[in-house]
């Protein structure tokens, strides 16, 4: 009985001295980036309206539940109001300026956003913001979000056919040009 308690503890002590000396040394946290985003659970609809903010380095999604579909129409107003509290307290905030008003109309695989304001005037991170939550809210057309066109217009000047992946410049394609108003 001595003999296989003592046979016993030789291997555990054995066994522990193995994990302990097996060279992986303690590390500091590395930062790797931003939290992960994407799909939710298939066949679900997605009652969530996609706000893309600011955030150090660039524009964001940020999801923010809602009761049904969210359409361009809805989410754009929605992020002309800025960041609730919770969203703030993360560390996002917003570059468009305050407007008094909004008109935005969809068709099939565009968006038009009308603004009381000069669009050319706005940050290219105020433009993306309004771009990519356009895009990726319930436009017509079932294209991809990066494929939608979206087109901003206001004081007089029109920033034209934009896409959301358009406006990083890593995705190879050229950036907004500004044009005077049809």
């Amino acid at each position: 009985m001595r003999i296989r308690s003592a046979a016993a503890v030789v291997t555990l002590l054995g066994l522990l001295t193995t994990l302990a000396g097996c060279g992986i040394e303690p590390t500091e946290v590395i930062d790797v980036g931003y939290p992960a985003t994407g799909a939710k659970r298939p066949g679900v609809p997605a009652t969530q309206a996609v706000l893309y903010f600011a955030y150090p380095g660039g524009v964001v999604p940020v999801s923010r539940p809602a009761g049904d579909a969210v359409s361009a129409e809805d989410a754009v107003p929605l992020l002309l109001k800025g960041p609730n509290e919770p969203e703030r307290l993360r560390g996002y905030y917003s570059e468009l300026p305050k407007v008094g008003g909004v008109d935005v109309v969809t068709s099939t695989d565009r968006v038009v956003i009308r603004l009381a304001t000069d669009v050319s005037r706005l940050t290219r991170t105020a433009r993306n913001q309004l771009v990519c939550t356009a895009a990726h809210n319930g436009v017509p057309g079932k294209l991809p979000a990066d494929e939608v066109k979206v087109s901003l217009v206001g004081g007089g000047k029109a920033v034209t056919d934009q896409v959301c992946a358009s406006l990083f410049p890593q995705a190879g394609r050229t950036g907004p040009s500004v044009s005077p108003r049809p």
